[in-house]
């Protein structure tokens, strides 16, 4: 080795000369140092950057508590003016159904849409407005709305001070679920203050069960009202065959399936940890076992949180031509209504699929780790669902699935669990509104 690196010296020496070669072997120890010291140095300044936001942002902290109380005391409440909340930032869930009730009524209120983008990418009714997330007017438009409507902890994590001539409708975005809130697993100082905040600005609880009313009561919302009137998004379960077909046509031009196809969802929860919120499972064993049982070509539609539309886009790209990324899709409600089967882990849209009456699986994926850090409410054998522990089980549920028992299972579950869910929610909860709209 030493005679190599010997012989390569004496080679640069003869050839280049021996101050050149040195200058050579100057500049190159520079450049290396210079590098080091280059790469040291963005460390340094990422560092010094991320302390200085962390500082700047406690110390801006109590500031916008005191502009957002500003604009709060200096903006006067409009009469029949509603803000729509979710946090998705899209046209969807109970807002979504509850917006569509007010305009079919046409009772002409003033309708601001929160909105997460510049440019809205729903298909939005013309009577909303919308504000960006987080803008002044977005604060002006909460401050001047009459009733203000989300779909989970939004005006409170944001500490947006209401006045007594306000209301705030807390729809929430699951139901009849088996793993718990947030408030039933934290139980910090972030959750107390987030729970103080929940009991002293929410002023309606939307339910639709005593089941759903006990687990709100066990966390964030203490003390606060329920109105049993079942959800907003549910009733679409029970709308005519003619708007379950538009539906189911407008989701198959989205996902680009031909019209004669049946699609499964799989749509499994999110998990603290993001990296564990996707698990792929063996597509071409379940959608062969789907074919074998219920007839026709299927095509499965894969579904992530929507915490993760953009890991779906990279984790999803490579799945074969039978497997569909969903995640794009905004209305999961509608997607429900599209597909004619589905599997989850333990995300609680499967219980609202219970409405339909249509076939639903379980696959326990990392049931141990799951249940330690969220915990469930009741033991997940107790469900209607048959419960796979990985696809080969999942495909032979599949093909063993007895609609009979199903049925009978799913009515016995809804049953003792109070569900009153019958297609009026909306009819209830716009009429409750109108009340208040009609108390000047």
């Amino acid at each position: 080795m030493f005679r190599r690196i010997g012989a390569g010296l004496l080679k640069n020496i003869v050839e280049q000369g021996f101050f050149c070669f040195l200058l050579q072997c100057f500049q190159w120890i520079v450049v290396k140092i210079v590098q080091i010291v280059y790469k040291v140095l963005i460390v340094v300044i990422k560092i010094i950057v991320n302390i200085a936001k962390k500082i700047l942002f406690l110390l801006d902290f109590p500031i916008g508590l005191f502009i957002r109380w500003l604009i709060v005391k200096t903006t006067p409440v409009q009469a029949n003016k509603i803000m729509f909340l979710t946090f998705q930032g899209d046209y969807t869930c109970n807002p979504k159904s509850i917006a569509e009730r007010i305009i079919a009524e046409d009772l002409g209120w003033d309708m601001i849409w929160d909105v997460k983008t510049n440019i809205p990418t729903s298909e939005y009714p013309l009577e909303l407005k919308f504000v960006k997330h987080g803008t002044l007017e977005f604060y002006k438009s909460i401050a001047s709305a009459k009733i203000i409507v989300e779909n989970t902890n939004i005006v409170e994590r944001l500490h947006i001070h209401k006045k007594k001539n306000q209301y705030l409708f807390q729809t929430w975005h699951g139901s009849l679920g088996i793993k718990r809130l947030d408030g039933d697993v934290v139980m910090g100082l972030r959750w107390k203050l987030i729970a103080r905040a929940c009991q002293k600005k929410v002023d309606f609880l939307l339910s639709n069960s005593s089941f759903e009313t006990e687990v709100y009561h066990g966390s964030y919302w203490k003390d606060v009202p329920v109105l049993l009137t079942g959800h907003a998004r549910n009733d679409v379960f029970f709308a005519n065959a003619e708007e379950r077909e538009r539906i189911r046509k407008k989701v198959y031009r989205h996902m680009g399936v031909s019209a004669e196809k049946r699609l499964f969802l799989f749509a499994p929860t999110h998990r603290d940890n993001v990296e564990e919120s996707y698990y792929g499972l063996d597509y071409s064993l379940i959608k062969a076992a789907l074919e074998e049982r219920f007839g026709g070509e299927w095509q499965i539609v894969v579904r992530l949180h929507n915490r993760l539309k953009k890991q779906s886009e990279q984790w999803l790209k490579a799945l074969p031509s039978y497997v569909s990324n969903g995640t794009m899709y905004e209305d999961m409600q509608e997607l429900l209504v599209a597909v004619e089967a589905g599997v989850t882990d333990y995300s609680s849209w499967i219980f609202d699929y219970l409405l339909t009456g249509k076939p639903a699986f379980i696959i326990e994926i990392g049931l141990d780790t799951f249940a330690e850090q969220r915990g469930f409410y009741y033991p997940i054998e107790t469900t209607p669902f048959p419960i796979a522990k990985d696809s080969r089980e999942l495909a032979s549920n599949i093909r063993s699935f007895n609609e009979e028992k199903y049925k009978n299972d799913s009515e016995r579950f809804l049953q003792e669990r109070g569900c009153m869910e019958d297609g009026h929610a909306c009819e209830r909860i716009v009429g409750k509104m109108k009340e208040l709209m009609e108390n000047q």
